[in-house]
């Protein structure tokens, strides 16, 4: 389960990736692909997501809820089932 946010101007899906349970930005469409730092996770050609543990103090601050609202993403984290 994850909560939907917005990272550059992208709706994704901040989760657990399920092979290590690290957290990240999942993507929720294909065009997502390219964004920076997004990394092929998986045997299926959906599966990329952004760890977080790769993102800067500033771009973490950059996740917001869907309608631009500012989060705790290190709450968020620590919430994530």
């Amino acid at each position: 389960m994850g909560k939907d946010v917005l990272y550059n101007g992208q709706l994704l899906t901040l989760t657990r990736f399920w092979a290590n349970n690290e957290p990240c930005l999942w993507i929720k469409d294909p065009s997502q692909i390219h964004l920076p730092k997004m990394e092929f996770v998986g045997g299926y050609p959906s599966e990329y997501c952004i760890f977080i543990k790769n993102l800067s103090a500033d771009e973490r601050a950059g996740i917001t809820l869907p309608d631009g609202s500012p989060i705790d993403i290190e709450k968020e984290i620590k919430e994530l089932k």
